[in-house]
Formats: structure tokens, C-alpha cells, sequence
């Protein structure tokens, strides 16, 4: 998981709810992280990662999960991107603003909650269209995650699983229950306000630990929205168990078992040590794949350093990147 630039009774219906709900941003407070613990050891690392995600500190989680020279790289990226964004349409401009002020305005919590009414009630109706929109999410997600370089088979796998279990909880839940639906709203709101923009150019001008902060309000948004119906993501993450099935000089084998929406998920992978810190395999491989090592004599930035653009902010590279993105 890496990062990109910057939620029914029965059936599907629900998923478009849930997603929407966690689009519109969500949350009330953004949690801080405790100190990782070390990382001289392949499971230490791994339970790093699950708890810096858990906290929403995704500057963390980066800085954990590549090496100092591939993170200074991915930081330079990260600015040479933000720096030149892909124009944003009119249309896109207007959109985006029209969002914050529906979930910022006076009275914003009340609007929507009248906004919504129709909506809870084609749920409770189990309306055709709604699963026909589940269904569609349900194929993008996981295309996305077909495609992520960044996951080898097996992680690929149990990240499929846990979204199909994800799904599954989802056809159990009546998001069509208005007090709870309002709740979410409420997180959505008060999330909104937290991230002080009402523009995208006044979202894209972010310096970079300004944005990483706002990735981790509108993540922990997503948990807390989630939280609302039964589903503790947080939890999931910080109570799942890691273990070393093999260990032989600098490779090593772990296996995650994660409780989640439900379903008792397992999986294992490889594990490369580097300068006495552990990594995963897979990870760094898709980033050197897409990296090439520089041409002799070729010279490159010293480790732990971001470019000229580094208090500018900017989207993440997308080829191993775990972060909304910044559109």
C-alpha cells in the first residue's frame, strides 16, 4: 500500500452509501501516532506498518516502508509532480467546491441529512439501482487491486480476500438506518472543516506535511465512518498477529493473521533486510523495477533529502503508493 496523488440492507445497495460517505470525508479527529517500536526484526517491521496505517501517519508509514535513498526519491517525485499537476478541468474545479461548501456551510449537517432522505429510502426499498452502482465499485476495486505493482500473489491475495469480507459485511448492514446515517454525515462535516480548503487549487497548493496530515484526517474519517456500522478497522489492524515462519540471513518469511469484517484472513511473504531494517520483498522490488539504478557517475540526491520542492507538497507517485489522491 503506497501512495497516489491527492460509503443495505441486503444485496450491494449499501456500498455505494459507504464509499460515498468515506469520498465525502470523514472523521472528527486525527489520532497520533505512539513511537514505532524497533524494526530489527521481519514481524516488528510488518506490525510497524499495520499500526502507523491504523493512525492514519502515512508519512510514517513511507518512511518505514522504503529504504532513506528510495524515500528521498519518492519525496523528489512527489514534488516534481505537485509542482506540475495535470490541469484541472472547469468542471472538476466547480465540483470540488461545491463538495466543501455543501459540507462546510452553516447548517451543513442538517442540509444533507434532508438531502439524503430519498436516498435512506431506496435503501429500505432495496431499490435496483443501488446494486447495480455496488456492483460497479465491487469491479473497480478490484481491478485496483489487480493492478497494484507494489503487492506480490500472496499479498494480492489476502487483499482480495479481505475485500470480498468486506463486501460480504456490507450486505449485512442497513445503511439505510437515518440515525446512524446521520452520524456519518456529522463525520463528514466536521472532517471537512478540519481540512481548511474550500478551493482544489487551495488543496493542491498543500506543502507536503500539511497534505500527509490531511490524508490522515480523511483516513481515520473512513475508519471512524466505518466504526458507525460495527466495523472497527483500526482495531483490525492494530490486534492482527505477525510471525516469522523462516529466517536465513538477510531474506525472511512472515505470516499476518488479521481478523476482519467478520472473516479470520492469513497470508505470508518474503521479507528483505537492508542496512539492518527490514522491508517487504515485494514492495521493494516493484519500486526498483520502476526505479532503475542511475547510470554510473550519474548523480543523486544524499538520503533523507526532498528536493527544492519540498515545503511546495505534492501527489505521491503512484507506482508504490498507498494515499488518496490528490485529483
Amino acid at each position: 500500500m503506497q501512495t497516489g496523488n491527492r460509503p443495505r440492507p441486503g444485496c450491494r445497495q449499501g456500498i455505494a452509501i459507504a464509499f460515498g460517505c468515506a469520498c465525502a470525508l470523514a472523521l472528527a479527529a486525527c489520532q497520533h501516532a505512539p513511537p514505532p517500536p524497533s524494526n530489527v526484526t521481519p514481524d516488528k517491521a510488518v506490525m510497524t506498518n499495520l499500526r502507523l496505517t491504523a493512525t492514519g501517519d502515512f508519512d510514517g508509514l513511507m518512511r518505514n516502508r522504503l529504504p532513506p535513498t528510495e524515500f528521498a526519491q519518492w519525496r523528489r517525485e512527489w514534488d516534481k509532480q505537485h509542482a506540475h499537476p495535470v490541469p484541472a478541468s472547469v468542471a472538476q474545479q466547480q465540483q470540488f467546491a461545491k463538495i466543501m461548501q455543501m459540507l462546510t456551510e452553516p447548517g451543513a449537517e442538517d442540509k444533507l441529512a434532508k438531502r439524503l432522505q430519498p436516498t435512506l429510502a431506496r435503501l429500505h426499498r432495496k431499490d435496483k439501482a443501488m446494486p447495480i452502482l455496488g456492483g460497479i465499485l465491487e469491479a473497480a476495486g478490484k481491478q485496483m487491486i489487480a493492478d497494484a505493482p507494489q503487492l506480490g500473489p500472496a499479498q494480492r491475495k489476502l487483499v482480495g480476500q479481505a475485500f470480498d469480507a468486506w463486501l460480504a459485511w456490507a450486505n449485512t448492514v442497513d445503511f439505510g438506518d437515518s440515525a446512524r446515517a446521520r452520524k456519518v454525515i456529522d463525520i463528514a462535516c466536521a472532517t471537512a472543516r478540519q481540512l481548511h480548503v474550500q478551493t482544489l487549487a487551495q488543496w493542491r497548493a498543500l506543502d507536503y506535511a500539511t497534505t500527509m496530515k490531511d490524508y490522515g484526517i480523511i483516513w481515520n474519517g473512513l475508519e471512524s465512518a466505518l466504526n458507525v456500522y460495527g466495523l472497527d478497522l483500526a482495531r483490525a489492524l492494530n490486534d492482527a498477529k505477525v510471525d516469522i515462519t523462516s529466517q536465513a540471513g538477510d531474506r525472511a518469511t512472515i505470516k499476518l493473521d488479521i481478523a476482519f469484517a467478520g472473516k479470520q484472513l492469513t497470508a505470508q511473504w518474503p521479507m528483505v533486510q537492508q542496512q539492518g531494517h527490514w522491508y517487504d520483498q515485494a514492495l521493494l522490488a516493484a519500486w526498483r523495477k520502476a526505479h532503475p539504478a542511475p547510470a554510473l557517475g550519474a548523480s543523486a540526491a544524499p538520503a533523507g533529502t526532498a528536493g527544492p520542492a519540498a515545503t511546495a507538497g505534492a501527489k505521491p507517485a503512484a507506482t508504490v503508493t498507498p494515499v488518496p489522491s490528490r485529483s
